[in-house]
């Protein structure tokens, strides 16, 4: 138990609706016990265990239960059924601006917000200083919270959160506002508090900040947890059903659940090991620079009803296929679009990730004002994007995806994740990060001591 953070058993969390207020009053009233109400369940029988030291990504449409799990975990809300074990000092923002008195100022309410999350004033005072220089929002920490923009808000809530020392961080949306050097700052404390061995909770409806900042991840709907694994298989799902047509949601939800049982870290592993075959591999294995077997068992097909998308590959200029890159050289990132039935004004995209599912490019014709304008049923084209290679040595996955009008709005056609897995070769010289600028160091003597 002294490794669990949080641990939730069976809870359920529902909340009675009425037809009237008429039969609210006959209930109350009633001395046979009859029910006038139907229960709706925000939360049912939820079952979960957060690690120490981890950050779990929480994921789902509104609705889907998300805050009301965070507002059980902290206490905002009583369980109806089953219970909730929480070890350690927990600061939560589940809402921009919730524990805060608008007419309060800034500087009173970080006093204010700190008792309510537990701590003494004299606590608060030892951190004053950490707070405003993080907060940075100048003389208006003196102004009331009313005058506040919604950045401001978030600025000061996230800045007493993360600065009182807490063992668990749970953050509700909270950084959907601000501007982007904030933002940054605030991955980066999230950063700190992970290597320091602290938990934290983080909704967000940003699939690349799941991605990127989160070892494990949930997907919620209608109050049950539908897929819990590494945050680039969540994230890949999640995206797969909120793009999916409505009639179609239905049976991916219960293709989840009916795999739920078997969907474990397993996934995350599997991920980063080429798989036993290789499509297409028989016509592509002699170049030198050609790994056989060398493809992702994360490949997701979002819709292919309408249009496959085939063949994906890379091929140097003259045209052979590769997968393992040297970088600085120029290449095409190739596939195949198949239709299955008419549509108009079709665009093609495609994306590299890197192995945590951190999108590092992402680009569309669209974009170049390059459309088929309308392919038929039974027509293929060839897709094909030129590329010169910047990335640092290490394994990438490329995505493919197609668009088109339907109705006078553009729609999802087909997307496949994880089509490609290639490996970018060790340069001759030691770069840091994702990407090489091909930076050449120089340097000349300004002045030299006498």
């Amino acid at each position: 138990m002294n490794d669990i953070a949080i641990s939730i058993r069976n809870v359920s969390k529902y909340y009675k609706l009425y037809n009237s207020p008429k039969d609210r009053l006959k209930e109350a009233l009633s001395f046979s016990g009859k029910q006038y109400h139907k229960k709706f369940y925000a939360t049912r029988n939820l079952n979960l265990q957060i690690q120490k030291g981890e950050i779990l990504g929480i994921v789902g449409k509104n609705g889907s239960g998300k805050s009301t799990l965070l507002k059980l975990i902290t206490g905002v809300l009583t369980p109806d059924e089953g219970s909730i074990a929480v070890n350690g000092k927990i600061s939560a923002l589940l809402e921009l601006g919730s524990g805060f008195n608008p007419e309060f100022t800034g500087m009173q309410n970080i006093f204010f917000y700190g008792t309510i999350l537990g701590f003494c004033r004299e606590e608060i005072a030892e951190k004053l200083d950490d707070i405003l220089a993080f907060a940075d929002i100048g003389d208006f920490i003196y102004q009331p919270l009313k005058t506040y923009s919604s950045g401001m808000k978030s600025r000061l809530g996230f800045a007493v959160a993360v600065h009182i020392d807490p063992e668990i961080l749970i953050l509700d949306e909270v950084l959907a506002v601000g501007d982007v050097l904030f933002k940054r700052k605030c991955y980066a404390k999230m950063e700190e508090f992970f290597q320091s061995g602290k938990t934290i909770l983080y909704v967000s409806h940003d699939a690349n900040s799941i991605k990127q900042l989160c070892t494990r991840a949930i997907f919620l709907s209608d109050g049950n947890i539908l897929l819990d694994a590494d945050a680039k298989t969540v994230t890949t799902h999640y995206e797969k059903f909120l793009f999916a047509p409505k009639q179609q949601q239905k049976e991916l939800k219960h293709s989840l659940q009916r795999t739920k049982k078997a969907k474990t870290a397993k996934q995350s592993v599997e991920r980063k090991k080429p798989s036993d075959r290789s499509e297409n591999s028989e016509k592509k294995g002699d170049h030198p620079y050609f790994i056989p077997n060398f493809t992702p068992k994360s490949r997701t097909v979002y819709d292919d009803s309408k249009v496959e998308i085939a063949d994906i590959r890379i091929e140097t200029i003259e045209g052979e296929t590769v997968n393992a890159l040297v970088h600085g050289e120029k290449y095409y990132y190739c596939y195949q679009l198949t239709f299955k039935e008419t549509c108009e004004e079709v665009a093609f995209g495609m994306s590299i990730q890197n192995e945590k599912g951190f999108q590092i490019t992402s680009t569309g014709s669209l974009n170049y004002d390059m459309l088929i304008e309308e392919a038929h049923s039974g027509d293929t084209y060839a897709a094909k994007w030129e590329f010169i290679c910047l990335l640092t040595a290490g394994v990438y996955y490329a995505n493919a995806g197609t668009t088109y009008m339907l109705d006078g709005e553009r729609q999802l056609l087909n997307r496949v994740i994880d089509g490609l897995a290639f490996k970018v070769l060790p340069l001759s010289h030691t770069v840091h990060g994702i990407v090489s600028l091909q930076q050449v160091p120089d340097y000349r003597l300004l002045e030299k001591d006498s």
